[in-house]
């Protein structure tokens, strides 16, 4: 392209030509690529540049289509946008705070103390307190854990007895530790003497050992198979297809968005409605003054025991010969009785314990087994067996449940129900719950 002092242009020849227009040198390759400034008015346009005959060579074939050029740059940024319309007017306002609270007066000074009046009379009585929380009972109790903070008056079973805690967080265990009080006792009858062990039978001849066999002859190694040819070279792949055209030049940036019009006025404040005085509080009553501790709870129980050995026969009930322990009057057992007797209606906690051995007409293996009846019938879930599988063995075996009395009196027993089977150190403790 050659370009003019002027500002004009023509895009028609090749020419490298130096222009000098009052002092000033233009000198830039001169009508190259076809391409356009238009003059700015109002001078006219000159006409094309003229041929350079000397440079120009005849046209040559058209050569291939070169490669696609680079990215172009991005576009100039648009003009600012025009000032936008006047926002619209804003919402009133929200009603101011109340003002703040005046400061108090001063403090009027103290008048003179007048003379002290004489002593009112005594006012009434106030009405008694709440019953206190009853004091533990026996239906309290609960197994003993080692390691439990237990608190003063707390019930706990081990070994099939009763204790008191006698003070807060006792140390030891029940029985041994002074801090622990028995309501209930067991007995244990010594121990019988253990039997003589039978003599040891003799140990039979050991068997011949047998002859090893003979080892087989090791078959022989299988012939090497030929190597197969090689397979022929695989057909060469289909040309891939040509890549796809480069991405067009990215589009120039969106022109600033104009400023934003200006807020509308605030509205008038609204004016605060007056504030209804609140009520006075009424002066609070004095409390009075708690009532005495309830007494204990009512306790019925009984425990009765028979450390001694007894062989009762098939469907016999078991004896108790001492009642070791009992409060109350709704429990009641006679020495040496089978019977347990239960004088009032209520809901009654009962847990019996034995130890279990083969009678000396007894042929092992034999089962040892017992159940708690009410009035001659069976007690759903309070019987146990065991299966003693040597003349030596015992087995401690125990049951615990509760049982409902609608028509009091009740009787309370426990059957042995196979024969040939001794019962030693049997407890059974009774706890009246309501």
């Amino acid at each position: 392209m050659m370009r003019y002092p002027n500002g004009g242009c023509s895009r028609n020849h090749s020419c490298n030509t130096t222009l000098r227009n009052s002092g000033n040198v233009f000198s830039e390759p001169l009508c190259q690529t076809p391409a356009m400034n238009c003059c700015p008015p109002p001078m006219p346009c000159p006409p094309p540049c003229p041929p350079c005959p000397s440079m120009t060579g005849p046209t040559g074939p058209t050569g291939p289509t070169g490669p696609m050029g680079p990215q172009g740059p991005a576009g100039p940024m648009g003009l600012q946008g025009p000032i936008g319309p006047t926002g619209p007017t804003g919402a009133t306002g929200a009603t101011g705070p109340t003002g703040a609270t005046g400061p108090t007066g001063a403090t009027g000074a103290n008048g003179v103390t007048g003379a002290t009046g004489a002593t009112g009379a005594t006012g009434p009585t106030g009405a008694t307190g709440p019953t206190g929380e009853p004091g533990p009972g026996l239906t309290d109790a609960t197994t003993f854990v080692p390691g439990t903070a237990y608190l003063q008056g707390d019930l706990v079973l081990y070994n099939g007895a009763v204790y008191r805690a006698g003070v807060n967080n006792p140390s030891g265990t029940p029985g041994t530790s002074p801090d622990y009080t028995l309501l209930t006792a067991t007995q244990t009858g010594p121990t019988g003497p253990t039997g003589a062990t039978g003599a040891t039978g003799a140990t039979g001849p050991t068997g011949a050992t047998g002859a090893t066999g003979a080892t087989g002859p090791t078959g022989a190694t299988g012939a090497t198979g030929a190597t197969g040819p090689t397979g022929p070279t695989g057909a060469t792949g289909a040309t891939g297809d040509a890549g796809a055209a480069g991405a067009a030049g990215a589009t120039g940036a969106t022109g600033a968005t104009g400023p934003t019009g200006p807020t509308g006025a605030t509205g008038a404040t609204g004016d605060a409605g007056a504030a209804g005085a609140a009520g006075a509080t009424g002066a609070t009553g004095a409390t009075g003054p708690t009532g005495p501790t309830g007494a204990d709870a009512p306790t019925d129980m009984l425990n009765a025991i028979n450390a001694s050995t007894q062989s009762p026969g098939a469907t016999t009930n078991l004896t108790f010969a001492t009642t070791a322990a009992q409060e109350g009057t709704a429990i009641t057992h006679t020495a040496s009785s089978a019977d347990i007797e239960l004088t009032e209606n209520g809901l009654y906690w009962i847990t019996f314990s034995t130890t279990a051995s083969a009678g000396g007409g007894a042929s092992p293996p034999v089962t040892a087994e017992f159940k708690l009846q009410q009035d001659a019938a069976d007690i759903p879930a309070l019987a146990a067996e065991n299966t003693l599988t040597a003349a030596s063995d015992d087995a401690s075996m125990s049951v615990t449940g509760i049982v409902n009395v609608t028509s009091a009196p009740s009787t309370i027993t426990v059957q042995n129900v196979p024969d040939n089977i001794d019962y030693t150190n049997s407890s059974i403790t009774v706890l009246k719950i309501t």
